[in-house]
């Protein structure tokens, strides 16, 4: 989730522990505080997708603070995993 309360989430794809893998990174939806402090969750009707990652299976999403680049890790299973950053979060 952003500073802002976009929810950021990854989905994956994949055949077993050798792949092949395919995930994607999307704009989920909002969460929000209330004035009386009720957390509110809005799911997109239709999630826009923010990047395609063919070959990677992408099982964390993590914005770094004060920044617009999130922390994408993934779990490659007997192919190892990975870490990189995309301008996926606003600052």
């Amino acid at each position: 989730m952003t500073d802002s309360g976009r929810i950021i989430a990854s989905s994956a794809a994949y055949a077993g522990d050798d792949g092949p893998f395919d995930s994607a990174v999307s704009d989920a939806g909002r969460m929000s505080l209330s004035a009386a402090g009720r957390v509110r969750v809005t799911l997109a009707a239709s999630s826009s997708v923010l990047g395609t990652f063919p070959e990677y299976k992408i099982e964390a999403v993590e914005c770094l603070p004060g920044s617009t680049d999130a922390l994408l890790a993934t779990d490659d299973e007997n192919l190892g995993g990975y870490v990189r950053t995309m301008p996926f979060c606003e600052a």
